[in-house]
């Protein structure tokens, strides 16, 4: 993949310049509750706090809160659009100079138990900016600009192996997980060909009865089958074996914005449009779209 910190300062200036247009009440396509202001302020503020993770050494979540409480307030009001944008342009400059001069491999705290290093900010600071810039020049009503295979790839192995799999370290202790399906991301080239055994994906649900209140509460879940553990709410391999299956298939630059909930990018890209093909055992393809349209946390 292209040097990281130069792909987010590029997705960066994209997003940038897509926003200039749009009048700050422009609802954001792909995040309904969004203006284009709310846009940009949520890569400023998150920029500005990753700057602040890797420039204070944080390393354990009350550093991270510190960090989040110094922040300084969204500005409101008359000129608050023109703030943004200098305040934006101040923050990815901040965080692309935390990110230049620490190595991958040292310890960072991060919101993922499994990686704890400044190589997972760093990987993903490229998707944040490559998908809100997607969200941008979507608001703009502009051609999407075309992602690279290396990144669209590195896309959907973070969407699933981390995106979507987080979620099941936060699965609330009174609750059951039930197995729905199984999942298959088959990566497509140019000539409509698999390029690979593709990545299975195990879709399940859990849901309960919450004790403090009596609400019913469920979640769909997902998460690539090698990363299960052999915990007492994982499914054994014969329950995995018996459920039904689906296969998602498409050039991967579609397979990304599919997976990051960006559906709608594909019919404006700017090299062409894109589809993903989802076929399979009918129960398994609903699980599956009803995974994909709850979005990405």
């Amino acid at each position: 993949m292209t040097q990281a910190t130069d792909l987010i300062a590029e997705e960066a200036e994209r997003f940038a310049d897509a926003l200039r247009g749009p009048d700050p009440s422009a609802p954001v396509p792909t995040c309904p509750d969004w203006t284009s202001v709310d846009l940009l302020w949520h890569l400023t503020e998150v920029h500005e706090f990753w700057a602040g993770v890797l420039g204070t050494g944080a390393l354990t979540e009350d550093d991270a809160d510190a960090v989040d409480a110094a922040q300084a307030p969204r500005p409101e009001g008359p000129g608050a659009r023109n703030q943004l944008v200098e305040r934006r342009e101040q923050a990815t400059a901040a965080l692309l100079a935390q990110l230049t001069t620490r190595g991958g491999a040292e310890a960072c705290w991060s919101w993922f138990p499994a990686d704890q290093t400044v190589g997972f900010t760093r990987r993903m600071q490229v998707h944040e900016a490559t998908v809100h810039r997607v969200d941008a020049q979507l608001t703009a009503n502009l051609p999407v600009t075309a992602i690279s295979e290396d990144v669209a790839t590195d896309g959907i192995d973070h969407a699933v192996g981390v995106m979507w799999a987080a979620s099941w370290d936060w699965i609330p202790e009174w609750a059951e997980v039930e197995p729905l399906a199984v999942l298959t991301l088959q990566v497509r080239d140019g000539q409509g060909d698999g390029t690979g055994a593709g990545i299975e994906v195990e879709i399940a649900r859990w849901h309960g009865t919450r004790p403090r209140d009596g609400k019913e509460l469920s979640q769909l879940l997902g998460r690539p089958l090698s990363a299960g553990s052999q915990g007492s709410r994982d499914a054994s391999s014969d329950t995995v074996g018996a459920l039904p299956r689906a296969v998602a298939s498409g050039l991967a630059p579609a397979l990304y914005l599919w997976l990051w909930g960006r559906e709608r990018a594909l019919d404006v890209l700017e090299d062409g449009q894109q589809s993903v093909d989802l076929t399979g055992d009918a129960a398994a393809v609903r699980a599956v779209r009803e995974r994909v349209a709850q979005g990405v946390d």
